[in-house]
């Protein structure tokens, strides 16, 4: 090594599919230049170096405060079309706490950028998984280390994890490492898309978790103030989505009487919650839509017009847990007398089944509500005398 060159920061260790990498960063004080040499072993246990230079002003060391280091809020700002990350076990709690930076992203999805973030999932960190993934791709990669993000392809943030009491030493924040370089990006891309190809969607870890934790049960209930427990609790144990069918009107208005409104009103304000609801005409709809008014935030709700065969009440949370609930005499007034038997399980086949039937109401609901705006639509232009007519006009030459 020349004396005239010193290291300046220790190694940095990634891992991905295809290799293992070390990057030691060197400047050259005569010249202002910024060395990256890269050596790694691959798959085929053959090494390789990479070397290469570039102006300091592509290379950043940055000291912010933690939460910045792992989203930079900067970054995201301006982002256009992708969002890649590669974040520890550890950094996803942080993340899902922090309600500024999940607003970002929330901005992220609405402005249809992807986002894609791959993570080390596990019983401790699922909820905050839960969470993230209303906002982007998420994926389980096992022993996942470190912190990084690409974004837009072109920028390439490394945020280093130090050991907590050399930091303290030092009197200094943990250093992030911002580069622009596009031939150094491409190659961390190249590694990210690599690490996704092998990961894992998160929704298929997080059933593998869940059957772990618990066995699959599928119990029928039929004391009327059990069921009425079960709902509850369950209903507030939400931590992601719930789904709700009342297949008649009356249905819901015994959910209401009981309270069973007022605990949406409870549930975190992330959760969605999407109500089906069979309505005869459209009086009962405005009368509903008004109890509704003061109801959850991220609630979304549709009508079914016709009648339904099956006269139930079901419930599904979270996609792993659901009830479904036989309305037994849908004359009576309180939600005990009206009720007959429940099921209630966490076998897949049981929940998937209810999140089909709500799902397939749910898009026939959407259908018969364009098919009525196109009638209306219709019907305002109808007995019109529209004349068709056409206008041409001839260019001059100057």
């Amino acid at each position: 090594m020349n004396g005239t060159i010193a290291p300046v920061e220790s190694d940095v260790t990634i891992n991905a599919r295809i290799s293992m990498m070390a990057a030691l960063v060197f400047r050259d004080p005569q010249n202002e230049l910024l060395t990256l040499n890269m050596h790694g072993t691959t798959n085929n246990n053959r090494e390789s170096t990479l070397s290469a230079n570039w102006p300091r002003a592509q290379i950043e060391t940055q000291y912010p405060n933690e939460q910045e280091a792992i989203f930079p809020l900067q970054i995201i700002s301006v982002l256009k079309e992708s969002f890649d990350t590669c974040i520890d076990q550890n950094g996803i709690a942080l993340l899902a706490k922090n309600e500024k930076l999940l607003n970002e992203m929330k901005t992220l999805k609405s402005k249809g950028i992807r986002v894609r973030l791959v993570t080390d999932i596990n019983e401790g960190n699922l909820h905050f998984c839960k969470r993230i993934m209303k906002y982007g791709e998420v994926f389980h990669k096992d022993k996942v280390k470190g912190n990084f993000q690409i974004a837009d392809r072109a920028d390439y943030v490394c945020y280093v994890i130090e050991n907590e009491d050399d930091r303290k030493a030092r009197r200094q924040e943990q250093p992030l490492f911002h580069i622009t370089d596009k031939s150094f990006v491409d190659i961390q891309q190249y590694l990210f898309d690599n690490l996704c190809d092998e990961a894992i969607p998160a929704k298929e870890k997080i059933k593998q978790i869940e059957r772990g934790i618990r066995s699959d049960f599928a119990d029928t209930i039929n004391d009327p103030a059990e069921i009425r427990k079960i709902v509850n609790n369950l209903l507030m144990s939400a931590k992601d989505e719930i789904l709700l069918l009342f297949s008649t009107t009356n249905s819901f208005y015994r959910a209401k009487y009981s309270g069973m409104l007022n605990l949406l009103r409870q549930i975190p304000l992330d959760v969605t919650v999407k109500v089906l609801i069979q309505v005869g005409n459209d009086i009962h709809k405005d009368r509903i839509q008004e109890e509704l008014g003061l109801g959850h935030g991220e609630m979304r709700v549709q009508y079914i017009t016709k009648p339904l065969q099956t006269k139930i009440l079901s419930i599904v949370v979270d996609q792993s847990t659901s009830v479904a609930i036989e309305i037994a005499d849908d004359r009576k007034n309180t939600f005990e007398e009206a009720s007959g038997s429940a099921v209630y399980s966490n076998s897949e086949l049981t929940v998937s089944s209810c999140i089909s039937i709500f799902e397939t109401l749910w898009i026939q609901s959407e259908l018969d509500k364009q098919n009525k705006v196109r009638q209306a639509y219709f019907q305002m232009f109808k007995g019109l005398d529209i004349k068709e007519e056409s206008y041409s006009r001839r260019w001059k030459k100057q």
